[in-house]
């Protein structure tokens, strides 16, 4: 099946005395979406590019970058919850979680509701180096936005939204970023 076969057509704007340009404006749907597809790749690459250059130094993957994330953000978080999240099995977070509670960065402590849940928990290490990793990367971004309107960002966020499972959509929406809380 071509992708042309399920994606609408994008339809040109209506010629105004000044045309304002859009990125999709007179491009197919499938044009449209395979330069979606590689926006998307190459900023993924440029994101995990900034932190792999940290993570390296302290003999850590992308694995450990995506644990420190969430554990930092919620902390306490749930096994359950990490491996939901991150679309991986018990056995490859155990491994993960290990090496960075082995390093210090991350300590794992039963729920006082029900001993039978483990909770993660970053150290004041695992915060330090999660600050890291996140600053370089918020710089690329504050640059990127710094050239963009606020009704550009929103409609990048827009775009954004629609693309990401309504599941993790859940998690984005119930986790309000708050400055105070962040390590």
């Amino acid at each position: 099946m071509n992708i042309a076969d399920s994606v609408p057509k994008i339809r040109p704007e209506k010629k105004a005395k000044t045309p304002t340009p859009t990125p999709a404006s007179g491009l197919d749907s499938e044009h449209a979406a395979m330069r979606t597809l590689e926006l998307v790749f190459f900023v993924h690459l440029q994101m995990a590019d900034i932190a792999d250059q940290v993570l390296m130094e302290h003999g850590l993957g992308r694995a450990h970058h995506r644990v420190l994330h969430f554990a930092g953000r919620t902390p306490g978080i749930t096994v359950g919850s990490l491996m939901s999240l991150l679309r991986i099995s018990n056995q490859a977070l155990s491994r993960t979680t290990n090496q960075l509670m082995g390093m210090g960065l991350l300590e794992q402590r039963y729920s006082l509701e029900d001993r039978r849940v483990r909770q993660n928990h970053l150290t004041p290490e695992g915060q330090s180096l999660l600050r890291t990793l996140t600053e370089r990367q918020l710089v690329l971004i504050a640059q990127a936005q710094s050239r963009l309107s606020a009704a550009e960002i929103e409609g990048m966020w827009n775009g954004l939204t629609v693309m990401v499972r309504p599941e993790d959509m859940a998690w984005v929406t119930t986790h309000p970023f708050e400055l105070s809380k962040q390590p």
